[in-house]
Order: C-alpha cells, then sequence, then structure tokens
C-alpha cells in the first residue's frame, strides 16, 4: 500500500460537456484510492450545496468506481451513476 503527500480535483460539467467548475484540495498523507474518493466526494458536496439531484461520475480507476453506489446517497436527494 504506497501512501504519499496527496492533492485531489475534479471538474464539474453540464449535460452539453460544458465546463461549470473546477476544484481542487490538498490532502496530505493518503493512498491514490483515498485520493480518488475524496476527490469524488468533493464534488458530491458542491453539486448537493448547489442544489443538483443527479450526476453520472466518470473515473479512470475501477476500484473506485466499484466503491461506489448505484443509488441514492443516504440523507440527500442526490443521485449518482457511473462510467469508468
Amino acid at each position: 500500500r504506497v501512501t504519499g503527500n496527496a492533492s485531489t480535483g475534479g471538474v464539474i460539467c453540464d449535460q452539453a460537456s460544458n465546463c461549470i467548475l473546477g476544484y481542487n484540495r490538498y490532502l496530505g498523507s493518503c493512498t491514490p484510492f483515498e485520493a480518488k474518493l475524496w476527490g469524488i466526494l468533493d464534488g458530491i458536496l458542491i453539486l448537493l450545496n448547489k442544489g443538483y439531484k443527479w450526476a453520472t461520475i466518470q473515473t479512470n480507476n475501477l476500484g473506485v468506481a466499484k466503491a461506489l453506489p448505484d443509488k441514492g446517497l443516504e440523507d440527500s436527494e442526490l443521485y449518482i451513476g457511473k462510467q469508468t
């Protein structure tokens, strides 16, 4: 298990693939898997704060995709779809 200093980020796009917002954050010491999950969580929190109800997450990491639920998040009304 490789651990090192990491940062994460992502881009939020609309249905027409127009970039709406980019974000990033320094995480400190964590694994690449954890960094990917933190990046997705940060994006989900941004979407929830902006009132979005639906999102598709794209990732190039099959392990991360398998770790995400295929349903709405508990205690929220955001539906998550996945693409790898």
